[in-house]
C-alpha cells in the first residue's frame, strides 16, 4: 500500500519529539510494524501509545493508516478526523481522509478534503494522484486526466499515475493515448501485472481479442492469483466462443475468490450456454446469497426452474424479482405464465394486466426501463473495482475466508492461567462473592487435566469429611464444568445455592452449565453458523441424556436475571445473556444486552463484535460496521474479514 509512506517516514524521524521518550516507546514500535505492513501489530502498540498520550494527533493518523491497511475505512476515517480535530494543519491527514471517504462513497467530503490538502500543500504530486482516482470513480474523466498531468508535472513517481490516466483515456475512447500511457508504465515497471490487465481491457474495447488474451495471460504469468486478469480473460474467451478454457478460468477465479459473485454469475451464464441448467441454478443460488439484491440472478434462475418444471420455485424467484424491481415488465409476463402452470387463473390474469400496463408506460417512455436494465446487466459483467479485494489467497488478512460466528460466552475459572486469555472483574467489597477478583474466559482447554484431577480430589475430600460446604461444591462444580460433565456440575451448583441462594458465581456458572447441557441435548442448527455462505458443522450423534424441563434457554435466562438483580454492573452476565438471547432469536434483546455490557466495559471487544453481527443480521449494516471496526481495533481480527464482506459494496 503506497498511501503516504513519506509522511510515516517523517513521523519516524520526528517521533522522539512528537511522542516523547519516557517509558516504552510504543509509537516507535508501531511505526516499525507499519513499515513492514504489519497493521494488526501496529494497532496494538498504537492503542497503548494513545492511552499514554491521548492528545497527540500523529498517533491517530498512524492508527488511521493501520486501519486503512486492514480495509477498515470506517475506523480510519474516525481516527483521521480525530487527528484533524487536534491539529488541522497537516495536509497528508486531509489527503488520507479524502481517500477513505472516497472508499466510503462520501465523494463530497472526499473532494472537500482534497481541496483543503492542496490549500495546505499544493506541491505534493501524490495528493493530485489520489484526487485523480476519486475523479475517475466519479466518472469525471477529463478532470482525472488533468489531475494526473499535474501529478506527473510534480514528479509523482511510479507507474500507477500512467495506469490511472490510461483508465480515464479508455473511458473517453482515446485508445491510442491509453496504450501509450500503459507503455510508459511498462517501461517503469515491466513486472506490474496490472499494466497488462489494463491494456487487455483496452484491446478488448477495440475488439482485438487475441491481443487482449495475450496481455491477460501475461498478467497471470506474473501473478498466478490475479483473479482480475483471469476473469477478464474468461470474458474475452467467451467472445471467441471458447467455452472450455473460459470455464477453466472462472473455476480458478472461484477457487481463489470464493466470495466473488461476478464469477459465479458469469459461470452460470456460461453453463446455460452449455445446457448445464442445474449447475447454473446452483451458481445463481450462490449469487443470490452473496448479493441478495441481484435482480437478474433471481430472474434467470426462475427461467431455468420453469424449464425444468419447478414452477413453484420459479414463482418464488419471480416474486423476489418483482419485489426488488416492480417495473420489470418481463418478470410480470413470466409470472403470468408460471401462475397459469400452477392453475392460479386469478393471479395470472392480474399479472397479465400489470404487464400490459407497464408495457404501455414503457412505450410512452422507452428510455426508462430499457436503459436501466441495460446498465444493470452491464454492471454485472463489467468490473469497476479492484479484483484483488476478493482474492482470499493473497497475504492480506482481511481477504481471507472466515466462518462468521458469535464469539462464545464467558465462564469462571478458579485457577491462575495465561493472563492474555482471561478477563478480570473486580468485585472488591461487593456482596455475594467468594473472592475479590473474578477470572473469566471464553477460551477452552486452559486448565491441564492434572490440575483438574487434583482440585477434584481436594474438594471431594473436603465435602466428604466436613459435610456439605457451599464453596467446595461450587469449586467442584467448576471442575465438572471444565470436564464437560455438565449434569454433575449443575448438581454441585444446586447444592451451593441451596446453602446460599445469593451465591452469584454459582448462579452464573449454573447458567453456563445449563446452556452447555442444552447443546448436548439439542444440537439443532442456529445462528452459530455462517451467516451467508459456508460450511455448517455436521450434527453430532444424539446423546443418551434425558432432557428435562429445567434445562431450557428460559432457565438459563432466569439464572442470569438473578445474577443481574444481585449485581447489575456485571458486564459478563449481560454479555452472556445477550448471547443466549441471540440463540433464542431475540435479536433486539441481544443487542440491548451487548450494549449494556459495552457501557459497563467500553473495551469489551467480544461484545462489540457480537453486537455488530446482530446488527448486520438485522440488515442494519452501518451501526454493525461501526461495532466491527471497534472490535477490530480492540484485537478481534475476524472483524476485518467480516467488514470486507458486508460493509463496503
Amino acid at each position: 500500500m503506497a498511501l503516504h509512506l513519506r509522511f510515516i517516514c517523517i513521523l519516524l524521524l520526528l517521533s522522539p519529539v512528537a511522542f516523547g521518550q519516557s517509558g516504552p516507546n510504543f509509537s516507535q514500535t508501531a511505526v516499525n510494524h507499519l513499515r513492514k505492513g504489519e497493521y494488526v501489530e501496529a494497532l496494538e502498540y498504537l492503542n497503548l501509545a494513545i492511552q499514554k498520550d491521548p492528545g497527540v494527533p500523529e498517533l491517530y493518523f498512524l492508527r488511521g493508516y493501520s486501519k486503512y491497511g486492514l480495509d477498515d475505512f470506517i475506523g480510519a476515517e474516525q481516527d483521521y478526523s480525530q487527528s484533524i480535530s487536534l491539529s488541522p494543519f497537516l495536509a497528508d491527514v486531509f489527503t488520507n481522509r479524502a481517500i477513505v471517504r472516497s472508499q466510503l462513497q462520501n465523494y463530497k467530503g472526499s473532494m472537500e478534503d482534497f481541496d483543503r490538502a492542496l490549500e495546505l500543500d499544493g506541491s505534493n504530486g501524490e495528493t493530485w494522484f489520489h484526487r485523480a482516482r476519486t475523479n475517475l470513480l466519479l466518472k469525471k474523466y477529463y478532470s482525472c486526466i488533468v489531475d494526473c498531468n499535474k501529478a506527473i508535472q510534480l514528479h509523482c513517481q511510479g507507474e500507477s499515475v500512467y495506469i490511472l490516466r490510461a483508465s480515464a483515456e479508455q473511458e473517453i475512447k482515446r485508445y491510442n493515448e491509453a496504450i501509450e500511457d500503459l507503455d510508459k508504465a511498462r517501461k517503469i515497471n515491466p513486472e506490474n501485472g496490472y499494466i497488462y490487465s489494463q491494456r487487455g481491457l483496452v484491446w478488448n474495447d477495440l475488439n482485438q481479442v487475441d491481443s487482449a488474451i495475450v496481455d491477460f495471460s501475461r498478467a497471470i504469468e506474473l501473478d498466478s492469483t490475479n483473479t482480475f486478469a483471469m476473469f477478464n480473460r474468461a470474458l474475452v474467451l467467451l467472445k471467441k466462443k471458447d467455452q472450455e478454457p473460459a470455464l477453466r478460468d472462472l473455476n480458478t477465479v472461484i477457487r481463489i475468490s470464493p466470495y466473488n459473485s461476478y464469477a459465479y454469475y458469469n459461470r452460470a451464464i456460461l453453463l446455460i450456454g452449455m445446457n448445464e441448467k442445474r449447475k447454473a441454478i446452483r451458481d445463481f443460488d450462490i449469487v443470490s446469497k452473496l448479493d441478495p439484491k441481484n435482480i437478474i440472478s433471481y430472474y434467470y434462475r426462475s427461467k431455468l426452474k420453469a424449464e425444468l418444471g419447478d414452477f413453484a420455485g420459479a414463482l418464488e424467484d419471480l416474486d423476489k424479482t418483482i419485489a426488488l424491481l416492480p417495473d420489470y415488465t418481463e418478470a410480470w409476463y413470466d409470472r403470468y405464465e408460471v401462475k397459469l402452470k400452477l392453475k392460479d387463473q386469478k393471479g395470472a390474469q392480474s399479472d397479465y394486466r400489470q404487464a400490459l400496463e407497464l408495457t404501455r408506460k414503457n412505450n410512452l417512455n422507452p428510455d426508462s426501463l430499457k436503459v436501466e436494465r441495460k446498465d444493470y446487466l452491464k454492471s454485472l459483467v463489467r468490473l469497476s473495482g479492484d479484483f484483488e479485494e476478493m482474492n482470499t489467497m493473497n497475504s492480506k488478512l482481511q481477504n481471507q475466508s472466515v466462518d462468521i460466528q458469535l464469539k462464545p460466552m464467558f465462564n469462571l475459572l478458579i485457577w491462575k492461567t495465561n493472563f492474555e486469555k482471561v478477563k478480570l472483574y473486580d468485585v472488591y467489597q461487593k456482596d455475594h462473592y467468594f473472592t475479590n477478583i473474578l477470572t473469566l474466559t471464553n477460551v477452552t482447554g486452559l486448565i491441564p487435566d492434572s490440575l483438574l484431577r487434583l482440585e477434584m480430589v481436594l474438594q471431594t475430600h473436603l465435602i466428604d469429611s466436613a459435610g456439605s460446604k457451599s464453596e467446595s461444591h461450587f469449586r467442584r462444580g467448576i471442575v465438572f464444568f471444565q470436564e464437560h460433565n455438565f449434569e454433575r456440575a449443575i448438581e454441585d451448583f444446586n447444592m451451593t445455592l441451596a446453602a446460599d441462594s445469593g451465591f452469584i458465581a454459582a448462579l452464573f456458572s449454573r447458567a453456563m452449565a445449563r446452556y452447555e447441557l442444552i447443546q448436548v441435548i439439542n444440537s439443532k442448527e442456529d445462528i452459530q453458523q455462517e451467516m451467508i455462505m459456508g460450511k455448517v458443522a455436521a450434527k453430532p450423534p444424539a446423546p443418551n441424556i434425558s432432557a428435562t424441563l429445567e434445562h431450557t434457554y428460559a432457565a438459563v435466562i432466569r439464572d442470569l436475571d438473578k445474577v443481574l438483580a444481585l449485581d447489575p454492573d456485571f458486564p459478563f452476565a449481560w454479555y452472556n445473556r445477550g448471547y443466549v438471547n441471540s440463540r433464542m432469536g431475540n435479536y433486539r434483546a441481544a443487542i440491548d444486552d451487548f450494549s449494556k455490557a459495552i457501557t459497563l466495559r467500553n473495551d469489551f471487544a467480544e461484545a462489540c463484535y457480537n453486537r455488530g453481527l446482530m446488527s448486520i443480521l438485522l440488515l442494519e449494516n452501518h451501526p454493525g460496521c461501526l461495532d466491527l471496526s471497534r472490535a477490530g481495533e480492540l484485537g478481534i481480527t475476524d472483524a476485518y474479514k467480516v467488514m470486507k464482506r458486508y460493509c463496503y459494496k
